[in-house]
């Protein structure tokens, strides 16, 4: 099963950002990948640096985003596109929400269940369900960035049967230095489960270079480069499930 994420740098506009994350996608679709995945806020200029509006930001960057994601996920039917995160309005309340989507329909919301504080002075409120999906491959479970630091958060996609877990990030501003991927690596080994870590060029220093990481080992993981890049890997869907079953012993 073929994976593939886009590693992209922060642009200073939505059409910038937009059109960076297009030509990542194409370039990944040459490989036929099952999966490919965008980080957190892909679209949002400058990304986390000025973020102090919510609801600024979701009129700016909402419906832009999304009709960009059903239309480039509708060019390639058989890809399941994960959209990083939008900020997502319901009824005046703003969420952090990841997306799937498949043939350029939208399969798929998990709304972050653990704003950053930076979000929550925004106006981003608190997800509160768990998010496991069935495709074609296996059971796909989403989380967003702080997720990680919140084990019933972890344990809420493990209970649903996540095999495969995106993971888009943004780890800006306040964000913990972290050196490597702890928690990740903890979540595939502890539960047999394959994580897609994707965030952003600026996002590396801080914890949140985007990798490939099995319950053996991290597999493959973003440069230092500033540059966008696209990464790929192959999963082993039957040698994950041999490691799951030994778990059970």
């Amino acid at each position: 099963m073929k994976v593939s994420l886009i590693h992209l740098k922060v642009r200073g506009s939505l059409s910038g950002n937009l059109e960076a994350a297009s030509a990542g996608i194409r370039k990944a679709a040459q490989q036929k990948p099952a999966f490919i995945a965008l980080p957190e806020y892909f679209s949002v200029p400058n990304n986390m640096e000025q973020f102090n509006s919510a609801k600024e930001i979701s009129k700016q960057t909402y419906a832009v985003t999304i009709r960009f994601l059903a239309e480039i996920s509708k060019e390639f039917p058989s890809i399941y596109i994960i959209g990083g995160t939008v900020l997502e309005e319901d009824n005046g309340v703003f969420y952090n929400t990841s997306t799937l989507w498949r043939n350029g329909t939208l399969i798929g919301t998990y709304r972050k269940r653990n704003p950053i504080a930076a979000e929550l002075r925004a106006g981003v409120s608190r997800g509160d369900k768990a998010a496991v999906f069935a495709t074609e491959c296996c059971k796909v479970g989403l989380l967003v960035c702080a997720d990680m630091f919140d084990p019933p958060t972890i344990k809420a996609v493990v209970d649903l049967g996540a095999e495969l877990v995106f993971l888009p990030v943004a780890a800006m501003g306040t964000h913990p230095h972290v050196t490597g991927h702890p928690l990740t690596e903890k979540l595939a080994t502890e539960n047999g489960i394959y994580v897609v870590k994707v965030g952003n060029v600026s996002s590396n220093a801080r914890g949140g270079r985007s990798a490939f990481i099995t319950p053996w080992g991290v597999a493959q993981e973003a440069s230092d480069e500033v540059e966008d890049s696209v990464l790929s890997i192959d999963f082993d869907l039957q040698k994950l499930k041999a490691y799951r079953e030994s778990l059970k012993r």
